[in-house]
């Protein structure tokens, strides 16, 4: 039996499972050049989409515990990709802002990102791909996603300076 007829008699669950394991693997390891995780590529990615943003905010949108968050956000601090800033509304609560230096690393993600996205849709074209992504968009909508957040931000373990997530999503 040849992988395509294998593959058609595999349940669609499989196959997301198999190719999600794959392609979040592929992506860890096209972050390592730029020394990132794919958990601090997505949380980069958010906060160049709401800069300003609170910690309680980010760690409620990613559904993510706030002390994991603050020990993450520490480390993208340290290397100074993030910055924290005093609200002016609420004097005990951070803001968060990318950094020149963020904003530089997480163009380098997004080139990282789409090569990525290019090299798992090898072999689709661009209907198939419009198709793929709409339907896999429905599924993520009916099993009640957040869109653009990895539902993965729950399972994060801060060890040491890094962060691990049982399967990252890459930024855009």
């Amino acid at each position: 039996m040849s992988n395509i007829q294998s593959a058609r008699h595999a349940s669609v669950a499989f196959l997301l499972a198999q190719v999600g394991a794959f392609a979040a693997r592929e992506f860890a390891k096209a972050l390592i050049p730029l020394s990132f995780s794919p958990p601090d590529a997505g949380i980069l990615r958010l906060l160049g989409r709401s800069p300003g943003i609170s910690q309680q905010e980010l760690a409620k949108r990613l559904d993510m515990h706030a002390s994991r968050l603050v020990a993450v956000i520490d480390e993208l601090e340290k290397r100074g990709l993030v910055a924290r800033e005093t609200n002016p509304t609420d004097r005990r609560v951070y803001s968060l802002r990318l950094t020149m230096t963020g904003n530089e690393a997480l163009a380098a993600i997004g080139v990282a990102a789409r090569a990525h996205n290019e090299t798992i849709c090898t072999g689709l074209d661009n209907n198939e791909r419009e198709q793929l992504g709409a339907l896999l968009g429905k599924i993520a909508a009916e099993q009640g996603l957040t869109q653009g957040i990895h539902p993965g931000y729950k399972d994060i373990q801060v060890k040491g300076d890094a962060t691990a997530c049982t399967d990252p999503q890459p930024p855009e």
